[in-house]
């Protein structure tokens, strides 16, 4: 019995040394000099301020504006009758 326990005992060993081994280090890639420079002068620029993408009624066309004022009228309209009031 102490044959086969020691089989038994020496499998599970080296069975828990290989998953317990160390894992494999990511290495990252090293940057060019120009990449380098690159995000330096990013880093040194100031930042630009974001502008919102929400689109201003100045930038519609005429007859844009026509159709979004109607759309949206229609909409408030049906906001106020039936049972969708609220």
């Amino acid at each position: 019995m102490s044959i086969v326990e020691d089989l038994v005992k020496g499998v599970v060993d080296a069975v828990l040394r290989e998953v317990r081994g160390k894992r494999a280090r990511r290495r990252k890639r090293t940057l060019t000099p120009t990449e380098r420079l690159s995000r330096i002068e990013k880093l040194l620029r100031p930042a630009s301020q974001q502008t919102s993408r929400k689109k201003t009624t100045r930038t519609r066309s005429a007859t844009q504006q026509k159709r979004v004022t109607a759309k949206t009228a229609k909409h408030r309209k049906s906001l106020r009758t039936g049972k969708a009031r609220r």
